[in-house]
């Protein structure tokens, strides 16, 4: 159907050539996480011309490497996992002087006065732990819980694209962890499933400590749902529930052929279901969110969303593109109440035009969490549609793994499952649609020889 004139069109499927040359661009940029391999870094050498580190760590000196004089922990030390040990005096003007970390330890005048510092900060993680805690349960060294905590306040956390949401998880968010069993084993699991899927080399013992966070945090929060939400448990539920689907989009050595779109198992689908607990634990119990930590941080995000995905009012398939809006059954009188494709569409629609940086990478996240029970059930049916819309908002996260690396984790393979699926339908409106999701997930499509 021909837009109207002056009406503005998206076109979700550019030309090849373009998007040939937007593909090479984006996989330059493709990482898994953000940490140096340490294999890969140069040794220090005399005669080239660099700028000294003169209050580095007394560990990298001794190595002769350049330290970037992080503290409590520079970054090489906290890769390699050695102890970090500064001499008394430095500064540590650099650090975020408002962290809990830094409010643990930030003054060191010694090497005695920091092993305390870290001695305590572990007894405080423990203790916190101790609480409702499962003693028969064998736990990992403390050594771990002081690694995966650490790991998630500098690194973890740092990866979140809002400012707003990242200041909570740093401050606020830690000190209910500190009184909140099933949220604190929460933040230890994901710093350690953080640390984990970027090293290169394999730790049986960080590993055994990451299933064991995550066996207790799931294990204690699921405990805590049974009496339902109050104006007690809200922050600690709401925060744990932001973090427990990272376990199912970052799991180890995924292929295409375990997505459920080839197993034909729906329940291989849960993963993304899981995306959603996040909206369905806020609606009914929305009246406790004045006064919570996330109060400010939440109405600052809303105020944004509304703006750009509000469709309410919404009618027809103007702004769409029209192949997309045909293969969806998209006319000029559909809504969000008459087809369950059309706010999707809409969405993915206004992800495409927002500007590449990481606030807005952070947003296009968000829409495997906007989808509705109807769609998810036309997903698990494997319907063609709504394939192909799923399949183009993972190839647009496919081009953003600069702000969102753990795409690498799971949808990238799970967009080429989709691919492979869809190839095989003799529909003629599929292959020019498939084309953009194909080339931005690496897949590339056999070459049919009549």
């Amino acid at each position: 159907m021909p837009a109207a004139p002056g009406q503005q069109v998206l076109v979700l499927h550019p030309s090849k050539t373009e998007r040939m040359n937007k593909l090479e661009d984006n996989r330059m940029l493709q990482t898994v996480f953000r940490l140096e391999d340490e294999s890969r870094i140069a040794p220090y050498h005399p005669r080239r011309p660099h700028k000294k580190s003169r209050a580095g760590c007394i560990t990298c000196k001794k190595r002769r490497v350049k330290c970037d004089e992080s503290k409590p922990l520079c970054r090489r030390c906290e890769v390699r996992g050695v102890e970090c040990i500064y001499a008394s005096g430095s500064d540590s003007s650099g650090s975020d002087k408002n962290s809990p970390i830094e409010m643990i330890s930030r003054q060191k005048p010694s090497t005695t006065d920091f092993t305390l510092t870290l001695a305590s900060m572990t007894s405080r993680i423990d203790e916190s732990l101790g609480i409702g805690s499962d003693f028969n349960t064998p736990s990992p060294s403390p050594s771990y819980n002081l690694i995966a905590f650490q790991h998630f306040m500098k690194w973890s956390t740092g990866s979140v694209g809002l400012p707003a949401i990242r200041a909570v998880m740093q401050s606020d968010m830690v000190q209910v962890a500190f009184s909140t069993p099933y949220l604190l084993y929460t933040i230890l699991g994901v710093g350690m499933l953080h640390l984990n899927r970027a090293s290169r080399s394999i730790d049986a013992g960080r590993r055994c400590a990451e299933a064991h966070f995550w066996q207790q945090a799931i294990r204690l929060y699921q405990d805590a749902l049974l009496p339902g939400v109050n104006q007690k448990n809200f922050d600690a539920l709401i925060s744990t529930c932001m973090f427990m689907g990272v376990m199912s989009i970052c799991p180890e050595n995924f292929k295409p052929t375990d997505s459920w779109v080839l197993t034909n198992n729906p329940a291989d689908m849960n993963w993304l279901c899981l995306q959603s607990g996040l909206r369905c634990l806020l609606e009914p119990a929305a009246r406790y969110l004045p006064g919570s930590i996330w109060e400010t941080a939440f109405k600052g995000y809303e105020e944004v969303e509304c703006q750009l995905f509000n469709y309410d009012d919404q009618v027809g398939r103007q702004g769409l593109d029209p192949l997309f809006a045909d293969f969806c059954d998209i006319d000029d009188l559909s809504t969000g109440m008459t087809c369950p494709y059309y706010i999707p569409l809409k969405t993915i629609t206004t992800l495409f035009q927002l500007e590449k940086n990481m606030p807005n990478a952070a947003r296009c996240t968000t829409f495997m969490g906007r989808l509705e029970f109807d769609f998810l059930a036309l997903l698990r049916r494997r319907d063609p549609p709504a394939l192909m819309i799923l399949a183009h908002w993972m190839g647009l996260m496919c081009l953003l793994t600069e702000w969102q690396p753990w795409v690498e984790g799971r949808l990238r393979n799970e967009c080429v499952a989709i691919c492979m699926y869809l190839e095989r339908s003799s529909d003629p409106r599929i292959p020019p649609l498939l084309e953009f999701p194909a080339l931005a997930c690496g897949y590339v499509q056999p070459v049919s020889i009549s």
